[in-house]
C-alpha cells in the first residue's frame, strides 16, 4: 500500500478513536451516577418500578456499550501497529490484500471479505 494511503487511513483510525473516546466519556457518567439519580429521581422517594427499569435498561446498555467500545479500540491500536510494523491491509487469514473499499468502511478490518464470510459461515 502506497504510503498517501497508510497516512489516509490512520487519519481515519486516529478520527475514529477520537470519537469513540468521546462517547466513552457519556456512557462512563451514566456508569457513575448514584441508580436513584441515574433515572432523573433525585427525592428519596420510592421510584416507581417502570422508572427502575428503564433505569436498569440503561445502566446495562451503557455497560454493553462500553465493553463494545473496549474491543474497537483494541481493533484500531492493533490497525495503527500494522500501519508502523508495514502489515496493515493484508488478510490475517490468506494473507491476501484487504480491498481499499473495504478499509474505507471499516478501517480496522483484519480480514478480507472472503475469508470474513468463511468465517461467519462456520
Amino acid at each position: 500500500m502506497k504510503k498517501k494511503d497508510l497516512m489516509h487511513f490512520e487519519k481515519k483510525l486516529l478520527a475514529e478513536k477520537q470519537k469513540i473516546l468521546k462517547q466513552r466519556g457519556h456512557t462512563n457518567e451514566v456508569l457513575k451516577q448514584p441508580q436513584r439519580e441515574a433515572g432523573g429521581e433525585i427525592s428519596g422517594y420510592r421510584t416507581h418500578i417502570a422508572d427502575q427499569s428503564s433505569e436498569t435498561f440503561q445502566r446495562e446498555l451503557a455497560s454493553q456499550l462500553t465493553s463494545q467500545e473496549s474491543m474497537t479500540l483494541a481493533e484500531i491500536d492493533a490497525a495503527l501497529k500494522k500501519i508502523q510494523n508495514g502489515h496493515f491491509g493484508i488478510c490475517e487469514m490468506c494473507q491476501g490484500n484487504v480491498p481499499k473499499a473495504r478499509l474505507e468502511i471499516l478501517p480496522y478490518a483484519r480480514l478480507c471479505i472472503k475469508c470474513k464470510r468463511k468465517g461467519d459461515s462456520k
